[in-house]
């Protein structure tokens, strides 16, 4: 967990409207250290009910079981050191107006500061159809 000190700063905002909010999703308005939303979901569409066609399990596909890619930074893979210095003369965050029709799955909709995010959202779409077959003569 990261720990630093950091003044207390204030949020404000003049009006926020969210039509909608996913699974995972977080909507926050100041600061936060870290925030790791995650989200695994199957979506089935079957043509026959779902308790006569049986069960689907996440160990099945492998987009579960993949490791996070990992993020290349060339100057932190450098070994380079990186010194952030700020000044707020004000500390207060200033919004006006906010309006957003959805906020995904696993999305983050911040007026603040994020030192850390790592967002993850793995979906797997599946559709199970009777094929038909179509004679061409």
């Amino acid at each position: 967990m990261i720990q630093q000190n950091y003044p207390i700063r204030l949020t404000q905002i003049g009006l926020v409207s969210v039509v909608d909010c996913s699974i995972g999703a977080i909507i926050q308005f100041g600061d936060r250290a870290e925030g790791t939303p995650k989200l695994n979901a199957l979506a089935v569409q079957r043509a026959i009910d779902h308790t006569k066609a049986g069960s689907v399990y996440f160990e099945s596909y492998e987009i579960f079981n993949r490791p996070l890619p990992k993020l290349i930074d060339p100057v932190a893979d450098a070994g380079e050191d990186v010194s952030i210095r700020r000044f707020n003369h004000c500390p207060r965050i200033n919004v006006g107006c906010i309006y957003v029709t959805a906020v995904g799955s696993t999305a983050s909709l911040l007026a603040g500061n994020a030192m850390r995010t790592t967002a993850e959202s793995r979906i797997k779409h599946i559709r199970q159809y009777e094929k038909t077959l179509i004679n061409v003569t």
